[in-house]
């Protein structure tokens, strides 16, 4: 191709068509530099592409982490309406001046699986949304939905963190002063009895002592009132489904 327009010159020259080879030389001009103006043009188009393939990339782990939180979080709100309600009948059973044998067995073996003093907690995943911040790809969200939906996912996820820091902390104290006052140790020989038919009255009477003794007591106390816990989970899911809809929605307008 070079050769052929190399030719074109040399001939043009050759018979003095000065005004032709200058109408030739701007045209060659003008070829090049639309041939760079669409090479940058092609070149742009990849890199766009390149650049929507990867932030869409980050959005999918986002997503995918934010789908496995989801599962998580049905388990923790699972356990914690179960923690409640235990914790609810607890203090209603305590309130009583006479508990009958049946409503131990119930407490103890209905609820007492989810006592107040397992260290429970959302275990979230934000390594996605970790990478896209450092990745600097965050700009090009900017203004948009899905940021806006992530900040306040997370933020959301922050706070729940510090609520059951100080919910989990509070239980620690209590579990800790029911070891130290022997509270603990004493409560399990009373309720092996209680479930083989041979706890006698003062048995009895021994074990809705140490139910009504103040860390017992505060720990369901405590744990009764805790349905803002389950109120900020559900509020975390509803973001969560937004997030997860608003990269579907991303993704199907980039294809």
């Amino acid at each position: 191709m070079i050769k052929f327009f190399r030719k074109i010159r040399k001939k043009l020259l050759s018979e003095s068509k000065f005004s032709q080879y200058l109408l030739y030389a701007i045209g060659e001009i003008v070829l090049v530099v639309l041939g760079i103006l669409i090479a940058l043009q092609i070149n742009n188009w990849n890199t766009t592409k390149q650049d929507s393939e990867t932030l869409h990339g980050y959005l999918n782990n986002i997503s995918q982490n934010i789908k496995a939180d989801q599962e998580k979080l049905d388990l923790i709100m699972a356990f914690r309406d179960s923690s409640i309600f235990g914790s609810r009948y607890f203090m209603k059973m305590i309130a009583q001046t006479d508990i009958t044998i049946e409503e131990y067995t119930t407490y103890f073996s209905k609820y007492f699986q989810f006592n107040p003093w397992l260290d429970e907690s959302f275990q979230y995943n934000s390594s996605g949304f970790d990478a896209l911040k450092n990745s600097g790809y965050l700009s090009k969200i900017q203004q948009t939905t899905i940021e806006s939906e992530l900040y306040r996912y997370y933020s959301l996820v922050e706070k729940i963190e510090d609520e059951e820091q100080s919910l989990n902390n509070f239980m620690e104290e209590m579990e800790y002063d029911m070891y130290k006052n022997n509270i603990v140790q004493s409560i399990k020989p009373l309720i092996s009895k209680l479930f083989r038919n041979l706890a006698s009255q003062a048995e009895l009477e021994e074990l809705q002592g140490i139910l009504n003794y103040p860390a017992f007591v505060g720990s369901h106390s405590r744990n009764a009132g805790t349905d803002y816990m389950n109120e900020l989970y559900s509020e975390l899911s509803e973001v969560a489904v937004t997030i997860q809809n608003e990269i579907k929605s991303a993704n199907l307008t980039s294809n």
